[in-house]
């Protein structure tokens, strides 16, 4: 930031003037009254430098420092170079340790931001780490805890599923044995009276006696089995061992309905639909 000065031959000096020794002192004073002032004109943006982190308040210190120097170096009068070997030997090494002050400051401010910068990589670095680390423990808990709840729910459905088929087979047993106690009360199989009485429409039938014909139960387990087994074809053939009676109160009462073009087929009612 000084001035810099240029040293010129001049050749060989006469002996020394006292009034020259008090004007080159006096020119000393001022060099060094300048310099004081200009260290005290930057001394905020050096405080700016050294302690603030936020690079635009650094930037501004800059460049209010530029335009106080620039300043200076306007309001400045131009003084006549020195003739004194010395002088201008001890003004060059004040100039080269002010120039070396203010590079060691430099180099500490950058020194201090580069630690300082990579201290705060290690900090986070240390929480990516720590973050990855939760993300897989979570992410694997997750996994996990998914696994299971895919088992209870399979299982749990497979429970209620078989829970429901039991209830289910249950109740059709019971149906099945109150229509079988109700059919053994109310239809009877039929006896050989039965056969033989003029209900009976044919000779044939009243010959053929009731050792063949099948029980109204089995009649019906007959139709159900059909209508399970295939549902596309529900039709049970009418044979010898189906008693006529049998099927003509099952027709008369809804329970099972004849082929339309076949009278010795029947098929269950559908109930469901």
């Amino acid at each position: 930031m000084g001035e810099k000065v240029t040293v010129s031959n001049t050749g060989d000096q006469g002996p020394a003037d006292p009034r020259g020794g008090e004007k080159v002192t006096m020119d000393l004073q001022d060099q060094i009254m300048e310099e004081f002032q200009n260290k005290l004109t930057l001394a905020d943006i050096r405080e700016v430098v050294q302690d603030s982190e936020n690079p635009l308040a650094v930037l501004f210190a800059r460049e209010r420092a530029l335009q106080a120097e620039l300043s200076v170096q306007k309001n400045r009068t131009p003084k006549p170079l020195l003739a004194n070997n010395e002088v201008l030997t001890c003004l060059g090494k004040q100039e080269l340790q002010n120039t070396i002050k203010q590079l060691e400051m430099i180099l500490s401010c950058v020194r201090a931001r580069k630690k300082s910068l990579q201290e705060e990589l290690e900090r986070e670095q240390k929480w990516l780490e720590e973050q990855l680390e939760l993300e897989k423990t979570v992410q694997e808990r997750f996994d996990h805890q998914q696994q299971n709840f895919l088992v209870i729910s399979k299982n749990s459905e497979i429970q209620k599923l078989k829970s429901r088929l039991e209830k289910v087979t249950n109740r059709k047993d019971e149906l099945l044995s109150a229509l079988g106690k109700f059919l053994d009360v109310h239809y009877p199989p039929p006896s050989e009276k039965d056969t033989q009485s003029k209900t009976v429409r044919s000779a044939a039938e009243r010959d053929k006696g009731s050792a063949n014909f099948i029980t109204l139960h089995e009649i019906l387990e007959h139709l159900i089995t059909k209508a399970m087994k295939s549902p596309h074809d529900p039709y049970l053939e009418l044979d010898d061992t189906f008693w006529p009676p049998f099927v003509e109160a099952l027709l008369r009462y809804g329970v099972v309905l004849r082929h339309p073009d076949d009278p010795h087929r029947i098929r269950l009612e559908e109930f469901d639909q």
